[in-house]
């Protein structure tokens, strides 16, 4: 169920008359839509709407297979290179015009540009404290998809670790985690399965054809996209036959322990802990915000010697 009604709430309460999204995650979390995952990554485009006067989502897309049953076909609008047609298509949207306060989730130069045609003479502000602040709420469907997707990351991870071994190709390990997922009925990775070295300041990505050495140490990572809702894990490895899993850092328990009602996000991120909301994508979370019970969280927690992410469930 999207967060659409709280939306034009808090939209209503901070005088905001439209929003214009480019973050697929906060696409799927006023619209539902199960939108189509796209290798690598992309300008911002306005490639969601939501206008307050109306009530209505207007969605960038080709197809309405990606959208819930009873959504307006007509409130979507094509996907196009040529900025002429994408302006024409978003002016034509009913409210956008005279619209004084617009939130936006991220913007280019050029995208900047555009936005001074769609809605001209209107201010521009960030949503990312109004959504912040949606990702805040409990929701029991959050906590029931999040957990079906991550049955499915676990079993891409655990593909991956099953095929690490002296000589193996990330290549390898990144067609065996599709290959999970796949026989699990996903095709929509939330990311290109991840392995890299355990080194400080490691790129996550490494050539396809680079063969591991026994000895190395390993950080794997795997995410999935499932009915909308997205979660991903990350293990270290030490290269072997067979290759070993390797203990969580020595600052994980506590950390964990830490995850209760009443604790602010800013004191587990002081640990150097990586902390954010989880559920229709990456979902940042101010150091303000204080858990409460039935939120999710996706914990990350690295040392020398070993980097873990799982999804914790406040109680």
């Amino acid at each position: 169920m999207s967060r659409l009604d709280e939306c034009l709430g808090l939209m209503a309460r901070d005088g905001i008359d439209v929003m214009l999204l480019g973050r697929e995650s906060n696409a799927r979390t006023v619209s539902d839509a199960a939108r189509l995952w796209l290798a690598g990554t992309r300008a911002f485009s306005p490639g969601c709407v939501v206008v307050r006067s109306t009530g209505a989502v207007h969605l960038l897309s080709n197809t309405d297979s990606v959208v819930p049953p009873g959504f307006p076909i007509d409130r979507l609008y094509g996907v196009t290179w040529n900025p002429e047609k994408l302006v024409a298509a978003l002016v034509a949207i009913n409210g956008l015009e005279g619209a004084h306060r617009v939130a936006v989730d991220g913007m280019s130069p050029m995208a900047k540009a555009l936005l001074a045609r769609v809605v001209p003479g209107a201010e521009l502000v960030d949503a990312g404290a109004l959504f912040a602040e949606l990702w805040g709420i409990p929701d029991p469907e959050r906590i029931t998809g999040v957990d079906r997707a991550a049955v499915v990351a676990h079993a891409g991870l655990e593909a991956m670790a099953a095929a690490l071994r002296p000589g193996t190709r990330p290549r390898d390990l990144r067609g065996a985690c599709a290959g999970a997922f796949a026989a699990r009925g996903v095709t929509t990775p939330a990311f290109e399965a991840v392995v890299t070295p355990l080194e400080p300041g490691s790129s996550t990505w490494m050539a396809p054809e680079r063969a591991f050495d026994e000895g190395e140490r390993v950080v794997l990572r795997a995410g999935v996209l499932r009915d909308g809702w997205e979660a991903s894990l990350a293990r270290t490895y030490l290269i072997g036959i067979p290759s070993t899993e390797q203990t969580a850092p020595a600052a994980w328990n506590e950390l964990v322990t830490a995850c209760r009602p009443g604790t602010p996000v800013g004191a587990l991120r002081e640990w150097g802990a990586v902390v954010n909301g989880v559920g229709r994508g990456v979902e940042p979370w101010p150091d303000e915000l204080v858990l409460v019970a039935d939120l999710m969280l996706s914990l990350e927690v690295r040392d020398d010697t070993s980097l873990r992410q799982d999804i914790l469930l406040v109680t």
